[in-house]
């Protein structure tokens, strides 16, 4: 969910909802793709009231929308992207690059390599310098042409890929305070 899809999803979002908010149900993302209330403790909250005050629903849904590219910002860089989500984007991403590019083997480096920015999940060729830093299907014995395929799709439907992006993104996800982060001699 970018920040247009999060304002949208706000808007149309019922009043009854906001109520539930001012009375403690935190706002959560499901999917990547709506917008639904939950416990303060469970995953993906991008809102609950905290210390904030709101006198009317009204209220609450105008502050949202005002702050929703903050928002949809800070909570992307504390909580991974929905498996569905990064599959289907990843899907994409291998239909139009081939699986080969995705692939390194013994003898073939991919070349391509994945990122996940906000909640778009992109690739970058060798040429940025960033992608050494990427993730991609690694396998230690070369296959042929025609096996690359369904690795690779056997690499997405298995949930590896994901399990990859986590992994990598790990740090970023248990992290409590970025500025800490953004500040340290390790970045």
């Amino acid at each position: 969910m970018n920040a247009e899809q999060f304002k949208q999803a706000l808007a149309e979002f019922p009043d009854e909802n906001y109520q539930e908010i001012l009375d403690g149900a935190a706002l959560i993302i499901f999917e990547d793709k709506a917008l639904t209330l939950g416990k303060s403790q469970q995953a993906y909250v991008i809102f609950e009231m905290g210390d904030e005050k709101f006198n009317s629903t009204e209220e609450l849904k105008k502050s949202l929308i005002e702050r929703a590219d903050d928002l949809i910002l800070e909570y992307y860089q504390y909580n991974p992207i929905s498996k569905m989500h990064f599959n289907n984007q990843l899907t994409a991403l291998v239909k139009e690059h081939g699986a080969n590019a995705f692939v390194t083997m013994p003898g073939q480096e991919a070349s391509v390599k994945l990122f996940v920015e906000g909640s778009k999940v992109i690739v970058e060729t060798n040429e940025s310098e960033r992608f050494k830093y990427g993730f991609c299907l690694v396998l230690n014995e070369k296959v042929l042409p025609q096996a690359v395929e369904n690795k690779v799709k056997n690499w997405v439907s298995s949930g590896s890929a994901y399990d990859d992006y986590i992994s990598v993104n790990v740090c970023r996800f248990s992290s409590t305070d970025l500025e800490d982060l953004e500040t340290s001699d390790y970045v």
